[in-house]
């Protein structure tokens, strides 16, 4: 069976305390949904001793669009990664920025983003120092 269009999400390690989702296509509330859980899960690991995760990042880079209600999710998540002593950042919120409405910009805006993945990682590690 092959699916007719690529996952919305996939997730990555990039080296240990970061864990990345990386997001394609349309942002909506049902992709949003899953951001959160995805976090939430993470963020349980991590309280449990299961995973070190300092550092979650979002990878906005591949999405064309956003729907009503996932900006919510974005913002739901960043507080829950906040309240457990976890970053969230986004990653090419740039590019998607300029795609957006104003009030979609002004909602992004509210984010620390970075251009990369790597540029991401290296800031952290910088901060950390």
């Amino acid at each position: 069976m092959t699916l007719a269009h690529p996952a919305p999400m996939s997730i990555d390690v990039p080296e240990p305390g970061a864990y990345t989702i990386r997001l394609r296509g349309h942002l909506d509330r049902l992709t949003g949904a899953r951001l959160l859980r995805l976090v939430d899960a993470r963020l349980q690991l991590a309280r449990l001793g299961h995973a070190a995760t300092r550092h979650v990042l979002i990878d906005v880079a591949d999405v064309d669009s956003i729907g009503p209600g996932a900006l919510a999710a974005l913002t739901h998540a960043l507080h829950a990664a906040d309240r457990s002593g976890v970053t969230l950042d986004l990653v090419g919120a740039g590019a998607l920025a300029g795609r957006l409405g104003t009030a979609d910009r002004q909602a992004l805006a509210r984010f620390r983003s970075f251009p990369t993945v790597a540029a991401a990682l290296a800031g952290l590690a910088a901060e950390g120092s």
